[in-house]
């Protein structure tokens, strides 16, 4: 073995243990993880990758901005305003290690297949899932999202959308017995867009076509019908108990609430739009709301038919800072305008990045399913929840700077 092989596999073997690490985000202390001290340790080497991907040095330095605008915003916070110094210091931990995350899964990419690098991922995220089950529902809370990400990943180095369509069904039928309505949502409309691109292969293989290529607006819309049809059917399986009694319950009183599921499952965004009135720019990481704020989000609240005098919005939504159960919503609390950025940034790139392989044609059912869950996220979810899988797909997402074609690859076979 000649010195250069020699380098080439310690760099894979390192860049394998990084990446399984990350996916982990095993804690040293509050938010600040192993990943990030490796990978900031690391990072002459790591973030040589960023130049050699399309977007990734501007999207790093824009998370490096807003943990700064994070920090001083919660410095110049008013003198009477109730400041958490330990919840600072976790929340800056927390956005840091996507920060020098994404140049893990970018460093991982040059040294391993795309796929590999997902499966690597995914068993750092199961080995701790597994580690710190949820004792309310393990599958819903704990295991739906690593579980999926190994499985997903492991049919796309098969090279099956036969094996994608299969192992989502299998992880849809688990969502729809442990009471996961929007997972199971979102399963069901990956495998919908996974089964149209084999349809659409074929289609082009049986015309003699070699051109890939298809209308980014007519796969808008297409994403668009599955969407809506999604959550009718994930509506109309919940009311019917097909989810279980107690969604079948909880997604009735929602509607009667708000005349929306959606809408009913999702009161914080009440809160959201009136503390954007309150305080348009943001709070700061650690920063509490007063009680002028306080009020006002539980009136936002109270106006979707939700009754905010239940301990929840003291305890959970501004116990530790301030949460609204939304990733942008949290992001513009956190760092504020340049928060609010960053969130529309994210939804660009995600978006962009999942119709620019569903017009190739070679999205993979893992790159459908994260995206369609991050994108649900962004709006829909804390950002404590989303952030691992967050960092893998962003990593996986970006494109290499030599090559306008997706990192994928060839296309899966049908």
């Amino acid at each position: 073995m000649t010195e250069a092989d020699r380098t080439r596999t310690i760099e894979k073997l390192l860049a394998a243990a990084l990446v399984v690490i990350a996916g982990a985000w095993y804690p040293v202390v509050g938010g600040l993880t192993v990943a990030t001290v490796l990978a900031v340790a690391l990072a002459p080497v790591l973030l040589s990758s960023l130049r050699r991907f399309r977007g990734a040095s501007g999207l790093f330095l824009l998370w490096l901005v807003a943990i700064g605008a994070g920090l001083l915003l919660a410095n110049l916070a008013h003198p009477e305003s109730t400041v958490l110094p330990n919840v600072t210091r976790d929340g800056a931990f927390h956005l840091l290690g996507v920060t020098f995350g994404v140049p893990v899964v970018l460093w991982a990419r040059e040294r391993w297949s795309d796929p590999a690098v997902g499966l690597l991922f995914g068993v750092g995220m199961l080995a701790t899932a597994m580690t710190d089950l949820s004792p309310i529902n393990p599958w819903k809370f704990t295991l739906s999202v690593p579980v999926a990400v190994v499985v997903l990943s492991i049919a796309w180095l098969r090279r099956s959308r036969r094996l994608e369509i299969a192992a989502l069904l299998v992880v849809a039928g688990l969502c729809g017995v442990n009471d996961s309505r929007s997972m199971f949502g979102l399963v069901l409309m990956t495998a919908a867009i996974v089964a149209g691109q084999q349809w659409r292969e074929r289609s082009r293989l049986r015309r003699g076509r070699t051109k890939r290529r298809g209308s980014v607006l007519g796969l808008f819309l297409l994403v668009a019908v599955l969407g809506g049809a999604a959550y009718q059917l994930g509506q109309a399986l919940a009311l019917e108990g097909a989810l279980g009694t107690a969604a079948a319950e909880r997604s009735a009183r929602q509607i009667e609430q708000s005349g929306s599921m959606l809408v009913g499952s999702r009161p914080e965004m009440g809160a959201t739009f009136a503390l954007v009135r309150e305080r348009p720019l943001g709070f700061g990481l650690g920063v509490l709301p007063d009680g002028t704020e306080l009020r006002a989000a539980k009136i936002g609240m109270s106006s979707l038919g939700y009754d905010p005098n239940n301990g929840y919005v003291e305890r959970y939504m501004f116990g530790r800072g301030v949460e609204v159960h939304s990733v942008v919503g949290d992001l513009w609390a956190w760092s504020g305008l340049v928060g609010l950025l960053l969130g529309v940034v994210l939804l660009v790139v995600v978006g962009r990045g999942l119709l620019g392989r569903l017009v190739d044609g070679t999205a993979s059912a893992l790159i459908v399913l994260l995206s369609l869950r991050v994108l649900w996220d962004l709006l829909f979810a804390p950002f404590a929840s989303t952030m691992v899988f967050l960092t893998l797909l962003l990593g996986l997402l970006l494109v290499r700077r030599e090559t306008t074609d997706p990192p994928s690859e060839a296309s899966l076979r049908a």
